[in-house]
């Protein structure tokens, strides 16, 4: 049984231009039946029309199937049919040449010419269809001078030959451009087949690619973790300045890293079209006092003033994502303080509508006309020399483009050799309706986590307040976490993966638990599904759980939520964020006991 793909594409096109087919022929039929004034018209056209719905009904099963298996019955039945609507549709030519004079001739062959172009284009995929289509119209053609020559007295043979001859002629040229016509389309089809191949390799590479600086990610972290987690815990004790002069190295060169590292990740993932935007409450006048504080003494150490001004239009409070937001701020204001050596930096934050616009001018060098257009690249600096003074990946323009793009909008430069330069972002942040909410009293702020001695087991009842479970699998890291719960007067009880972790639950109370993501036997995310779907079953009272991990985007802190994780402290561990995320967790859940109790 033949397997035929051509003919599910010509049924679905004619099927598409049915009822096209059947305008035409009334237009064809009130034209006819205008000069004839016979009934002739009018029966050629219910003709046409019931061929045409013959037609549409047996090719029902090859529009609904893409690889149409058919038998030889139905084949040559649909190919007979074909070749019948194509007969009948031309027929009305023989009456048109013989009653309609010389207008009726030329009427008459262009009917035929007309229908075999649109066969010939429809079927050249299909040898047996565009055969059976066209052989009717072929043959209207070179018959139609015959018919002078047998039936009109007047006819000049001579005249009607040569009539015959172009008709032949046409169908000689129109097969030959069919021909060149199908070779195209077959050149074409292997083109397209070729690049949908490469397109597939290059979104596999990709892929892959994505994957590998996923699992890198976390590698580079966990010794990043060790690193920056005792340079905070080293820092806060007395050290000889020598020592803590070296220490500050260490912590920088790290953070550099870090930045390094989260950059990497960035373009990646937006090269890849991943990189979600959170929906968040974006507050521009936090961001940009933020922005203040942190630029506002490295400009000064180099004698540049700086100020970031928010127009009253942009302070009200935004949908987005703060996090980008602040990121292409920092981006800019951090760029202009790099390559400012002296005068000032300006960063407006105004905004019309929807759309904000960030503007960050400076006094800095400039940049050349011809390095400006390259300027958004990766890796692409305006000193690219290898003597450069300014360090950087060169990613950061890139990455904060590619944010500004997402939300909407992009980042434009403006500059010129000698006269600074002028950054302007554009971002669509439409207003969210919602009032900013006022500042806590200082008596309702969270309460200090309270000490546990260091000597508490998970079988035993800690004689501090705060009994705390770690799941962490990494030696260097249940170290560094021991280290900094130490400075803080906490002490935990440390496991190696999460099923040990849900055997410590069952086997003991506790206040908290932190637990890592990505580990042996049993990772982070099935161990809390486990913690909740048994506190569920027996009734238990929740205990909090806070992830510690280094994947820390979006989607993924929404899979840790959906799992009943209570909070997040990403790594490489940061002291205040580990102590701010404990404070919140322990607060929550000391609100929700009470309304439970009440």
């Amino acid at each position: 049984m033949p397997v035929s793909t051509s003919h599910h594409k010509l049924a679905i096109t004619r099927a598409n231009e049915l009822w096209s087919r059947i305008v035409y022929g009334l237009i064809i039929a009130l034209a006819v039946w205008a000069v004839t004034r016979t009934l002739w018209p009018v029966l050629w056209f219910a003709a046409v029309v019931a061929v045409q719905f013959l037609d549409h009904w047996l090719a029902a099963p090859m529009r609904r199937n893409e690889v149409y298996v058919q038998t030889r019955g139905r084949e040559v039945a649909y190919l007979a049919t074909f070749a019948l609507n194509t007969a009948v549709y031309s027929s009305i030519s023989v009456l048109c040449w013989l009653v309609g004079g010389l207008e009726g001739h030329l009427f008459a062959i262009l009917i035929p010419i007309g229908g075999l172009l649109n066969v010939a284009l429809q079927a050249q995929s299909s040898p047996k269809l565009m055969l059976a289509g066209c052989l009717p119209h072929a043959a209207y053609l070179v018959i139609l001078p015959l018919l002078s020559i047998l039936f009109e007295a007047t006819a000049n043979p001579l005249g009607m030959a040569f009539v015959m001859i172009g008709g032949l002629l046409y169908l000689i040229h129109l097969a030959v451009a069919v021909r060149r016509n199908g070779k195209a389309s077959l050149d074409l089809n292997v083109a397209l087949k070729l690049a949908k191949q490469e397109r597939l390799r290059a979104e596999q590479a990709n892929q892959a690619k994505s994957e590998f600086l996923t699992v890198m990610s976390h590698e580079i972290r966990t010794p990043l973790n060790g690193v920056l987690g005792m340079a905070q815990a080293m820092a806060a004790e007395e050290l000889p300045e020598r020592q803590a002069e070296r220490l500050e190295v260490v912590r920088q060169s790290g953070e550099v890293l870090l930045t390094l590292l989260n950059d990497l990740l960035d373009i990646s993932k937006i090269e890849a079209a991943k990189l979600d935007l959170e929906k968040g409450l974006v507050d521009l006048p936090e961001i940009a006092s933020h922005a203040q504080a942190a630029f506002a003494p490295l400009a000064a150490a180099k004698g540049v003033s700086m100020k970031v001004w928010v127009a009253d239009a942009a302070k009200d409070l935004r949908q987005g994502d703060p996090m980008r937001v602040r990121q292409i701020l920092f981006n800019l204001i951090g760029n202009a303080v790099k390559f400012t050596e002296s005068g000032r930096i300006t960063a407006r934050v105004t905004s019309t509508g929807d759309e904000v616009v960030i503007e960050v001018a400076d006094t800095g060098p400039g940049i050349a006309p011809e390095v400006v257009s390259t300027l958004f690249e990766r890796f692409t600096q305006a000193d690219a020399s290898n003597a450069r003074r300014y360090g950087g990946s060169g990613l950061g323009l890139s990455i904060a483009r590619g944010l500004a793009r997402l939300m909407g909008g992009d980042i434009s430069v403006h500059s010129a050799l000698g006269h600074g330069s002028t950054f302007t972002a554009r971002m669509r942040l439409p207003p969210s309706g919602e009032q900013r909410p006022a500042a806590p009293a200082p008596e309702a702020a969270a309460a200090p986590v309270a000490a546990v001695p260091a000597d508490a087991s998970p079988g035993e009842e800690a004689g501090g307040e705060l009994r705390i479970l770690a799941a962490e699998d990494n030696a260097t890291n249940r170290l560094v976490l021991k280290t900094l719960l130490e400075q803080m007067g906490l002490s935990a009880t440390f496991v190696e993966n999460g099923r040990e972790a849900v055997d410590a639950w069952r086997a003991s109370r506790w206040d908290v638990i932190l637990m890592d993501i990505q580990m042996p036997e049993m990772d982070g995310v099935t161990a809390t599904r486990e913690i909740r779907r048994a506190e569920a079953e027996q009734g238990l009272p929740r205990t909090p759980i806070i992830a510690l991990t280094a994947n820390a985007m979006a989607h993924q802190v929404a899979e840790y939520t959906a799992a009943g994780m209570d909070g997040l402290s990403p790594k490489p561990i940061q002291l205040p964020n580990l102590l701010a995320t404990l404070q919140s967790v322990l607060a929550s859940g000391e609100a929700a006991a009470g309304e439970a109790a009440a």
